[in-house]
């Protein structure tokens, strides 16, 4: 596995945001930046930390071998040779023009002894994946900020195709040190961005996917949050990051170096932040097909084969289908006319385009979508929302356009600068600029968006095309199959069918025309192909292949009403979360065994006064009734934090996360709170309800709930319920063994005990994604919390976001979680997976969980069989 030469060599890479955390405290990072306030020596690199002449069998041997250097040179611990193959597996780490940097992952961090590089040249070449050669290959340990500098001169043989050919076969490492103590293409770029008095830093960009729509979206949305300025600088070209247009036209692309500037209040932090933002979209996992691994491939008879009946295509995503199919016809908006007005009320009636468009997005986020979907919809939220476009757009009607006109005028032109990328996969992002254009149009000329309205039974959607909202509206329940005469296996539409399990083929040209409406069809799209009139033989072994891959997509669905018992007999009991009154009915379709958590919540948003006791009381009724004896956890109002409400007169800070949330605001309000006991103490009659308090910091927070929740129950002769305390605040975890003594079942509410633990605001656009609950820190307070509660004989659940986390749910079973509550849908894949383990197992799991050091190095865990 080894490379066939013996080398000791190093080179010093950086900028690979996950490797080099520490840097982000610092203002600017490299002794050759221009306004530079804080000077560090660069990383020099010398014959000794170059290896030529070296071959190798495959990557894996590569990255084993300039590893091995590292190891001889003292700069990294063996066991950080895995971690560097294992990051690979995550993301591709070639650059580009024959340059990889192989580098470990992030929780391995400890196994650095010292920040250095290591250089192996194979003039060879190996293959990377995907047809890529190397023929450098740098590896990289860095525990320190010295290597940014060289860096910056790594992209001098990134961007020079004929340097990177030489130095593939030169056979003095002499050639290789001047390269990269040479001027890097990027070192004119800061001064043609003209003077600068903040704060920088610069980071090597390195997600394979370039710097597409979706990370684009949520770095400008992050920027807007910022009151001072924020720019990107990539290839002499500084543009201010608060727009995503603006930051699609930079074409970043992998190998890039990205200059991150800041100025104005707070520079140090916002800088941290932001190039922590950076870090995640270099590290941004890469999408992968939803087929699952082992399903039956079908095989079609000789008589499909004939040419005259099939029509071939790229395979965009695998499966397959048996399906009418019906053709989407999109309107033809050049024939709508439009009255235009004065100047003033076309800027107003585009700016009430731009609005609608925008709650058109919001709203589609907030339906049953995937991460994918949802991804898409925020992105072009974020888009749809630029402002400069809008400025762009008044300054022509100013001018004498009217809005459509100014408009179209804006989209097509930022669409055209899109298009010219070098970078084919980022060029194609063009398609998100002319589809929010095309939303907005449609909303100027008074057109409806439904593209599926009109589709009441399975059918193989044919289309020329289709943009990325409309096909972020799919649904497999209408959709069976996509054939496009355009598209790309890596445009958006791609991309959601993929993420749905729907099958697809792209670029089959015009020859979808032979396809009559209505006709039915075979898609084949692993094998790449439409298959016209099939054959009855035909017809039946596709559907047989498809009816298999249902029962192994469907076992789970199926098993949903069956306990979730491990393998050695333990049993975890499921249950859901739900939070209106039409969820209830889900709860026993998806198998859940009770409500873990009702939110209470829902009655008092959203309105201009709080609920009386009988509008409470029939909601809660229904609910209790339609689970038809299944227990039922009922959580106390937890108004307050992202849930705010006006017409309580309450401050901002009351009702911030630290303020008046939860329990806390029904002792300031208990006018508000014993009017909810007393609907619930009546629901009780109707069925098993539990009652339990949120925000509970202390016993004697719980000993005040108690004692007005008896004297209600008293008022009324009601029986009694059991009474249960959320566990989400640090200070309820250390005093649980005498809250556990007081109250009859816990359950912890993940998502704020980890805002909590770890002082993250979960709803920050910066830091939310830092609020992951499989935090060691956050584990080990479960840990505590569960020991102390069976310690007094009391159960815990855990109704938070992790228990619907399929990786979470394993990890807090092995911490002995008694009860998990998700939403309905997750049931039964949740169950599933429990009844593959045993508790041994994820006792092992658990354990190895909490010795982590962060949640990124938790989720790179699984069970072991």
């Amino acid at each position: 596995m080894a490379a066939s030469k013996a080398c000791v060599g190093i080179f010093k890479k950086s900028g690979l945001t996950d490797v080099y955390v520490n840097v982000y405290t610092f203002h600017v990072i490299d002794d050759d930046i221009p306004n530079s306030t804080h000077r560090k020596p660069m990383l020099a690199m010398n014959p000794g930390d170059v290896c030529l002449g070296a071959t190798a069998t495959d990557k894996e041997a590569a990255i084993r071998a300039v590893g091995e250097i590292l190891v001889r040179n003292g700069a990294i611990e063996p066991g950080y040779i895995e971690s560097m193959l294992g990051r690979e597996k995550t993301a591709t780490t070639f650059l580009g023009n024959g340059v990889s940097i192989p580098h470990g992952r992030p929780q391995d961090a400890e196994k650095i002894l010292s920040t250095r590089v290591a250089m192996l040249q194979l003039p060879q070449g190996v293959d990377w994946g995907d047809g890529k050669i190397a023929h450098l290959v740098f590896g990289i340990a860095a525990k320190s900020d010295e290597h940014i500098g060289l860096l910056r001169r790594l992209t001098g043989i990134v961007a020079d195709a004929d340097l990177a050919k030489r130095l593939a076969v030169t056979d003095d490492a002499k050639d290789i040190l001047a390269a990269i103590e040479g001027d890097a293409p990027g070192d004119q770029g800061a001064e043609a961005a003209g003077d600068f008095h903040g704060s920088e830093i610069e980071v090597l960009f390195t997600n394979p996917r370039g710097f597409h729509l979706r990370p684009a979206g949520k770095f400008a949305k992050a920027v807007k949050g910022y009151g001072g300025k924020v720019t990107l600088v990539v290839k002499r070209r500084e543009v201010e990051a608060d727009s995503p247009s603006r930051i699609l036209a930079l074409g970043i692309t992998p190998g890039d170096l990205i200059r991150l500037r800041v100025e104005g209040d707070d520079e140090t932090d916002t800088l941290s932040s932001l190039a922590a933002l950076l870090e995640e979209i270099n590290n941004e996992p890469q999408e992968e097909s939803a087929e699952l691994p082992g399903l039956p491939q079908w095989e079609a008879s000789e008589s499909a084969e004939d040419a005259t009946r099939l029509i071939k295509g790229i395979m965009a995503s695998p499966g397959l289908a048996l399906a009418p199919a019906w053709r989407w016809k999109g309107v033809e908006l050049d024939t709508i006319q439009r009255v235009v007005g004065d100047m003033a009320s076309e800027i107003a009636s585009l700016g009430m385009a731009i609005t609608t468009a925008k709650k058109q997005l919001i709203a589609l986020t907030e339906g049953n979508l995937n991460a994918v979907q949802h991804g898409l919809f925020e992105a072009h939220a974020a888009l749809v929302d630029d402002q400069e476009i809008l400025r762009e757009s008044e300054s022509l009607i100013e001018a004498g356009d009217d809005a459509l006109a100014a408009w179209n005028a804006v989209i097509d032109s930022r669409a055209r600068k899109i298009e010219s990328l070098e970078d084919a996969h980022l060029a194609q992002r063009a398609a998100d600029i002319r589809d929010i254009g095309l939303r907005v149009r449609k909303i100027l000329l008074g057109v409806e968006i439904d593209p599926l309205a009109a589709i009441s039974e399975p059918v193989v959607l044919l289309a020329e095309d289709l943009e990325p909202s409309q096909a972020a509206q799919l649904s497999s329940d209408k959709i069976r199959g996509i054939c496009l005469e355009k598209g790309s296996p890596n445009a958006h539409a791609a991309i959601v069918s993929r993420s749905l399990g729907i099958p697809m083929l792209v670029a089959m040209g015009t020859s979808l025309d032979r396809v009559a409406e209505n006709e039915t069809v075979i898609l084949d799209a692993s094998g790449g192909r439409l298959i016209l009139d099939p054959t009855a033989a035909d017809m039946e072994s596709a559907s047989q292949a498809i009816r298999e891959i249902c029962v192994r997509r469907n076992l789970d669905w199926e098993r949903r009403f069956e306990p979730a018992v491990l393998g050695d007999g333990h049993r975890v009991e499921v249950v859901a979360n739900i939070g209106q009154v039409s969820e209830a009915a889900s709860v026993i379709e998806s198998g859940a065994e009770g409500v873990g958590l009702l939110r209470t919540e829902f009655l008092f948003l959203d309105r201009e006064h709080a609920p009386d006791e009988e509008e409470q009381y029939l909601a809660l009724r229904e609910m209790i009734t339609a689970l038809r004896g299944l227990p039922m956890i009922v959580r106390t109002m937890d108004i307050g934090g992202d849930k705010p409400v006006s017409y309580l007169g309450l401050s901002e800070l009351d009702l911030s996360f630290l303020g008046l949330r939860g329990f806390r605001l029904s002792m300031a309000r208990p006018d508000l709170a014993m009017t909810q006991l007393r609907a619930i103490f009546r629901a009780a009659a109707h069925g098993p309800i539990r009652l339990m308090f949120p925000m509970i910091a202390t016993p004697n927070d719980f000993l005040r709930a108690r004692e007005m929740t008896e004297k209600v129950r008293r008022e009324m002769g009601a029986p009694k319920v059991e009474l249960g305390v959320m566990i989400e605040v640090p200070s309820a975890v250390t005093m649980a063994e005498d809250l556990a003594e007081l109250a009859d079942f816990f359950s912890i509410g993940t998502n704020d005990l980890t805002q909590y633990a770890l002082a993250i605001d979960r709803t920050h656009p910066l830091l939310a994604k830092r609020a992951d609950s499989l935090h060691p820190a956050v584990l080990r307070l479960i840990e505590a919390t569960v020991k102390a509660a069976h310690k007094k004989g009391k159960w815990v659940g855990v109704c938070g976001g992790l228990a619907a986390d399929p990786l979470g749910a394993l990890i807090l079973t092995g911490l002995g979680i008694d009860e998990l509550s998700m939403p309905p849908a997750l049931v039964p894949q949740i169950k599933a997976l429990l009844r593959r383990e045993d508790l041994a197992t994820l006792s092992s799991l658990a354990k190895r969980a909490l010795s982590q050091r962060d949640a990124r190095a938790v989720r790179a865990l699984r069970p072991a069989h």
